[in-house]
């Protein structure tokens, strides 16, 4: 059995990295119910809108360096690993202060747990799990954190306390960061395999790095943010999340194991094409499992939104094959300042399904960016 074990683990090793999201996603799915049943809709509205504005923070906060900092503990280079650590702790608190300034100081008391939510994810220890490849232990994270945020939203829901529902996501985040630090410096005795060895990185790969994983990050939260105003549109939001995630996930897997070719297309791709398959042919379904009372606005926004899986996915494929690249160092840099700006300077459509029309537009052209970029680079790599 070991022996069977042993030989299917390259195929299916990230179905520990799926296992944790499905925990994750369970867990959250019950909170949302639990909310939901607690709390009227436009409260849990008002509740997302925020928690899209801290993603961005919490993006900002880990400053695209968990690829990085992967490699550098792959890599033996403690001392880059830990200078990155101080880095993305300063950094959090300027994202601590961006978020009270773009969310006003009025109800600063009821939204100040979710000010944690950067610092946690800054001091988060998970890269040296992900380094050692011990997905198992992701999933153990996961299933920690949700049975916290469950009991946070019951108390919420039964105290009917809105200032609880801001709770909820800060205390998943600190029992994730708490269970980090416990399971990052108790290494696993018994290991599936050895973690693969990696030399040391270049400065210009360091920098394409971050600028790749900084794009990835805010790619799931920064239209929504900046061209978002509805209600409905964050609600449908927080489905298109859960694909955002499993696809984080996956592609944290395929990095950590240096995975190349159709094995890492398929396990990018498959997922994310059977979830945009069936957003667009049983929209209503996947509504009323996540919400008790969808709305006719919401099924039509997640029907208007089938293809932004899979255009998601197929971005992550081509960051994954440019990020660690020289001469694409550039590359992600200039995605991420043209996804900004172009949000920000154009006025965005007043309806909701043409919001989400217009996000889908900027993936596939940022996509095609990558694309060409990507063809680029191996015109220039191929000959030699």
């Amino acid at each position: 059995m070991d022996r069977i074990a042993h030989s299917l683990y390259p195929l299916f090793y990230p179905l520990w990295l799926i296992a944790a999201n499905l925990t994750a996603r369970a867990g959250g799915m019950i909170i949302l119910l639990i909310l939901g049943h607690g709390f009227a809709a436009n409260q849990l509205g008002y509740y997302f809108a925020m928690l899209a504005v801290v993603g961005l923070g919490v993006t900002a906060a880990q400053a695209g360096t968990g690829p990085l900092l992967i490699r550098l503990q792959q890599a033996g280079n403690l001392r880059w690993a830990i200078a990155c650590v101080v880095l993305r702790a300063i950094i959090s608190l300027g994202a601590i202060l961006w978020i009270v300034v773009e969310m006003g100081t009025d109800t600063l008391s009821q939204y100040w747990p979710l000010l944690l939510m950067p610092i946690t994810a800054a001091l988060s220890p998970d890269w040296i799990i992900s380094a050692r490849t011990e997905f198992s232990r992701i999933s153990m994270i996961a299933l920690i954190a949700q049975m916290v945020g469950i009991g946070m939203a019951a108390w919420a829901a039964h105290a009917s306390n809105p200032d609880l529902l801001f709770a909820v996501a800060p205390a998943i985040s600190v029992a994730s960061l708490i269970s980090s630090i416990i399971f990052a410096f108790n290494p696993a005795k018994d290991r599936t395999t050895e973690p693969p060895e990696h030399a040391a990185l270049s400065q210009q790969s360091c920098f394409g790095m971050i600028g790749f994983t900084l794009l990835a990050g805010v790619l799931p939260n920064l239209d929504f943010v900046l061209l978002g105003s509805d209600t409905t549109l964050f609600l449908a939001q927080r489905i298109f999340l859960i694909c955002a995630a499993f696809l984080a996930a996956i592609s944290g897997a395929l990095f950590a194991k240096q995975q190349p070719g159709h094995l890492r297309d398929i396990w990018l791709i498959a997922p994310m094409a059977a979830a945009s398959l069936v957003l667009w042919i049983w929209p209503d379904g996947v509504a009323a499992l996540i919400y008790a009372k969808p709305s006719d606005a919401l099924i039509t926004l997640l029907q208007t939104g089938a293809i932004w899986p899979i255009l998601l996915a197929l971005l992550s494929r081509q960051i994954l094959i440019l990020q660690e690249h020289p001469s694409a160092m550039w590359v992600g840099w200039l995605c991420l300042c043209g996804m900004i700006l172009s949000a920000a300077l154009f006025p965005a459509p007043k309806e909701p399904s043409d919001i989400l029309i217009l996000m889908q537009l900027r993936l596939a052209l940022a996509l095609s960016l990558l694309y060409v970029s990507g063809l680029k680079y191996l015109r220039r790599v191929v000959p030699s």
